[in-house]
């Protein structure tokens, strides 16, 4: 893989008139040796919030007696590419590990699955657990959460509000079975014991998955329905009773946060600055894998201007239709597709789950105290609101961070 820029070096000559020539901008750089991709001779990676001074640092002659990292006489060439935000640098460094490091790129970049939800359809009698592992085994996913307890304390309050089961154990209904305190105190369908037909659990199962797949929605209307009726009933207590259910339906889906999605309609678009002056870099997310990115240069000054969301359709189109690749999108004013994505080779097909790593990457960012961009969240049609859009990008570039999805 290759960066945008590749200056060669002699440790033997004078690196100062080098070192000007280096913007003294953001970037990801590699150092490679002499015989770079063999064994031992892989290059150096990192990122630098300013290279010159970094490099600087790297490559000036040896001092005595000084414990600072140089690779002055390790280097033969210095390729280098600016970046206008974290979430790009994460990405470029993701792909170059993957390239110079295939055996140990997650451990260089501290890559581990972020936590999920997990519903395992293929069970007699599903159950939701937290987890950090992704199968295609049929079951349903829920996250990425920020954390496995995380996870595990939204799932404890949203079971409340249903019955199913949380048990461990492999069940085989029998009347005899002592079952568990959450089947004494109703909060169970009681399955080990026979309390339920397998048609009355699986509906309860369809609930749980209406309930998360809609945020909620089905659940809460349907209790406002019943909180109505009361009312105008006059049966003002039973109202009453309705009203506290709905409060604390809102207070476990404010335990939810935004990114958490069913990982197959998981659709968003990441915005954030580009390398360029007046320039933003988009990433989109399809089914929780990433695809991109591609630039977008607000520049009035070019001969032939073309309409905004024009060209934030054709942009968003040229992502969508080349999963796994950073592809050569046509060219377009002010429209860039870049030569390179962070999607290994895989592809998104229907059932299959999104690569964790992306995942990873994605929640790393979305989670951060110092998270730089946006994030637009998309429905499960991808149906993308241009006008919301533009201002999200404008709003990056003037330096406003959205934290709302």
């Amino acid at each position: 893989m290759n960066l945008q820029f590749s200056i060669p070096f002699d440790p033997d000559s004078d690196e100062r008139l080098l070192i000007e020539s280096i913007p003294p901008k953001p970037a990801v750089f590699a150092l490679f040796p002499e015989s770079a991709g063999a064994g031992d001779s892989a290059p150096y990676l990192g990122r630098a919030v300013d290279l010159r001074r970094r490099l600087g640092r790297l490559l000036a002659g040896p001092r005595e007696h000084s414990k600072m990292l140089n690779l002055r006489h390790f280097t033969r060439r210095i390729d280098f590419q600016c970046v206008g935000s974290t979430f790009e640098a994460q990405c470029l460094l993701y792909l170059l590990n993957r390239c110079y490091y295939p055996k140990h790129y997650r451990q260089r970049l501290r890559l581990k699955p972020p936590a999920f939800l997990k519903l395992n359809l293929r069970n007699r009698f599903p159950r939701c657990y937290p987890t950090r592992r992704l199968a295609n085994d049929g079951s349903l996913y829920y996250g990425p959460f920020p954390s496995h307890v995380a996870a595990e304390r939204f799932a404890a309050k949203f079971l409340d509000l249903f019955q199913i089961r949380r048990c461990t154990e492999n069940l085989e209904p029998n009347p005899s079975h002592p079952g568990c305190i959450y089947s004494q105190m109703r909060m169970c369908l009681a399955p080990c014991l026979a309390g339920c037909t397998d048609e009355e659990y699986q509906q309860e199962v369809a609930r749980v998955v209406a309930f998360v797949d809609n945020e909620g929605q089905p659940l809460i209307r349907a209790l406002e329905a019943e909180r109505t009726r009361a009312a105008q009933s006059l049966e003002f207590e039973q109202a009453a009773r309705l009203h506290r259910r709905l409060e604390e339906v809102r207070e476990v889906l404010r335990l939810k946060p935004g990114l958490v999605r069913n990982l197959r309609h998981l659709h968003a678009v990441v915005i954030v600055r580009g390398a360029d002056e007046k320039s933003v870099l988009f990433f989109r997310v399809s089914r929780g894998e990433l695809r991109g990115p591609a630039t977008l240069t607000f520049d009035e000054n070019v001969p032939s201007p073309v309409p905004l969301d024009q060209q934030l359709h054709a942009l968003l189109d040229s992502l969508a239709a080349s999963p796994g690749l950073g592809g050569a999108a046509a060219a377009k004013t002010g429209t860039q597709v870049r030569a390179y994505s962070p999607v290994p080779g895989r592809g998104s097909e229907a059932g299959e789950l999104p690569p964790w790593e992306h995942l990873s990457l994605l929640a790393r960012w979305y989670y951060s105290s110092f998270r730089q961009g946006a994030l637009l969240m998309l429905p499960a049609s991808e149906e993308i609101p241009h006008a919301r859009l533009i201002r999200l990008c404008r709003k990056v570039l003037a330096g406003e961070v959205e934290r709302s999805a």
